[in-house]
This record gives structure tokens, C-alpha cells and sequence, in this order.
């Protein structure tokens, strides 16, 4: 049996606001078995919502129609659908099916597997190569400057 989404959580009229624009547009409709069209793919699955960035050759190829909200621009950063770092990118809410979200999971086990930012990172895995074993240190010595 579905059960309904409580979308008003805390008496606030926000919430209904936003699930009513959502359920006006036939992308980004959800039923009562929580089927939606998924970002990734465009097939009307089991979807759940996510905050990723993505870039803008992604974006181009994924459309605009499915997007829930842009949430903000991002400067630089690691595309979470395909797994490059890259200028210029957003940071998006979106529905994802089960597919795509582990997609979305492989590429950010890697990138935890790596290290995190300063793991997988191009400009800091050339500072490492650059400085070697002492990186840290180097990098992090305020009272003489070895960025030359």
C-alpha cells in the first residue's frame, strides 16, 4: 500500500508550496508510489531526491526538464555524473533511480577511496608531486613562501 509524503512537516506552508509547483510539471511529478523520471536516465522509476554538482557538458546532455531547483553556482569542483573535475559547474537538486544514484555512489567512493579533496584533486596531487612526502609542511609554513 502507498503511503502519503508528508511534505508539511513543522506546520510551515513552504513545503506544500514547493510539492504543489513539483506536481503542476509532468517531469518532476511524483506518484503515490514514489515513481518519478529520473535525471540520469529519463525513465519513470523509484526515484529519490539529491543535492549533486554537475557540469555543464552533463547538464547539456541530461536537459532541464527533470531538475527540481538549481540550487547554487559552483566555481570548481568534482562532476558527480562523470567523475571529472571541472570550472563553471552547479550545484543542482534533482530525482535519481536506483541506476544512477549508484553511478553517482561508485563516482564518490572513488573519490573518498583517493582521499577526499586533496587526494583526487589534479592541482593537489601536482603539489605532492611537486613537493613531495613534506607537501603539508611546505604548503602550510607561513614564514617563508615555496609557491615559486
Amino acid at each position: 500500500m502507498a503511503t502519503k509524503l508528508d511534505v508539511n512537516h513543522g506546520d510551515t506552508d513552504i513545503g506544500k508550496k514547493i510539492w504543489d509547483i513539483h506536481q503542476d510539471n509532468e517531469y518532476t511529478k511524483v506518484n503515490n508510489y514514489k515513481e518519478a523520471v529520473c535525471f540520469g536516465c529519463l525513465k519513470n522509476d523509484a526515484a529519490a531526491a539529491m543535492v549533486a554538482d554537475i557540469c555543464g557538458e552533463c547538464a547539456g546532455k541530461r536537459g532541464r526538464e527533470t531538475l527540481l531547483v538549481s540550487i547554487k553556482p559552483v566555481y570548481y569542483g568534482l562532476c558527480y555524473f562523470c567523475g571529472h573535475y571541472k570550472f563553471n559547474m552547479e550545484q543542482i537538486n534533482c530525482r535519481l533511480c536506483r541506476t544512477c544514484s549508484r553511478r553517482v555512489a561508485n563516482v564518490m567512493k572513488d573519490y573518498n577511496k583517493k582521499g577526499g579533496f586533496q587526494g583526487a584533486d589534479p592541482f593537489w596531487q601536482r603539489i605532492k608531486k611537486k613537493h613531495g612526502k613534506d607537501w603539508k609542511q611546505i604548503m602550510n609554513n607561513g614564514t617563508k613562501s615555496y609557491r615559486q
